[in-house]
């Protein structure tokens, strides 16, 4: 199975390639500058461009079976690289046959079913407040993937950070805590692409 892939040069997005690339997937990832992918393999495919230009994100998915995604918004980025690149996928996919799509935003996009506690309201206030436009780019990217007719599945995480893979907890905002591993989260991924226990819906994960 071939996989496509953006935000491979971030640090979620690194870890993602090690383990897919290690579970024996090909994959196709999208970068500005493909000297800052961190490996080189025979089964990896860099694609120079720009998840933001829609003729890109085409050239990424071609020949790919699923997408991933790892973007995170970019702070000042007025255009909203994520809500870009939402949209390119959404009408380029199923023009090319593709429906699985896998992608990653903060827990701070609420979804039905959510019940926040205390502590996650006012992390979500602090964001609207300090970071409005990277809020704003993230709830744009999942509005318009959630409203598609994709397989799509929005992994939702607290507080990222470095650390070992660990047992997770699944569910809504309210039920999670406020630390998830990026080890952790590309595991999650790769094991929702292969047993698809999520398709059209939004659950948040954390330790």
């Amino acid at each position: 199975m071939t996989l496509a892939l953006l935000g491979g040069t971030g640090r979620t997005g690194r870890l993602l390639i090690d383990r897919a690339l290690a579970q024996g997937y090909a994959l196709r990832v999208l970068a500005r500058d493909p000297e800052r992918l961190h490996r080189r393999d025979a089964a990896l495919t860099p694609v120079t461009g720009d998840a933001r230009h829609a003729d890109d994100v085409f050239r990424l998915l071609e020949g790919a079976d699923a997408v991933l995604s790892t973007l995170g918004p970019v702070r000042g980025d007025g255009a909203g690289v994520m809500g870009q690149a939402a949209h390119h996928l959404v009408a380029v996919m199923p023009g090319l046959g593709l429906s699985r799509l896998i992608t990653l935003t903060g827990a701070g996009v609420r979804q039905p079913g959510d019940h926040p506690k205390l502590s996650d309201r006012l992390i979500r206030r602090a964001l609207a407040t300090l970071q409005p436009d990277v809020l704003r780019d993230s709830e744009a990217h999942v509005a318009t993937i959630t409203a598609s007719p994709l397989d799509w599945t929005v992994v939702r995480v607290p507080r990222l950070g470095d650390g070992p893979m660990q047992p997770l907890k699944v569910g809504m905002v309210g039920d999670i805590g406020t630390f998830v591993s990026r080890a952790s989260t590309a595991d999650f991924m790769l094991r929702e692409l292969e047993e698809g226990r999520w398709v059209r819906q939004a659950p948040a994960v954390s330790h």
